[in-house]
């Protein structure tokens, strides 16, 4: 029960980072950073803000929100493997079986004793 609600709450989040990177560079809250302002001001580097507020890097953030909602499609469709993936993280290691070994039938090189 609890890995569906992890794999739930994963494929939530990555559809909430994904939508908020996909809007957020073009919104007027891109241009008026706080943040940025205050760093590039103690720093001295204006050519950071110019930098930032570029076509590319609006793109190049978007485009990461593309591949996390991507990822949150991925788990969406492969739920089950989701889920049995983060229950197998769980489950204690002495469940797991080893793997069985084989007896090795390859000759020595050695001739057959008698």
């Amino acid at each position: 029960m609890s890995a569906k609600v992890t794999a739930i709450i994963y494929i939530l989040i990555c559809f909430e980072v994904g939508i908020l990177l996909i809007i957020l560079p073009w919104t007027p809250y891109w241009d008026d950073n706080f943040f940025l302002n205050y760093i590039t001001g103690k720093l001295q580097m204006t050519g950071l803000a110019t930098f930032l507020q570029t076509g590319y890097v609006r793109g190049a953030v978007s485009a990461l929100g593309i591949v996390n909602i991507l990822a949150g499609l991925r788990d969406m469709f492969r739920f089950r493997e989701s889920v049995h993936a983060i229950a197998a993280l769980d489950s204690p290691p002495d469940l797991i079986k080893p793997l069985a070994v084989e007896p090795d039938h390859r000759s020595t090189g050695a001739p057959p004793q008698s």
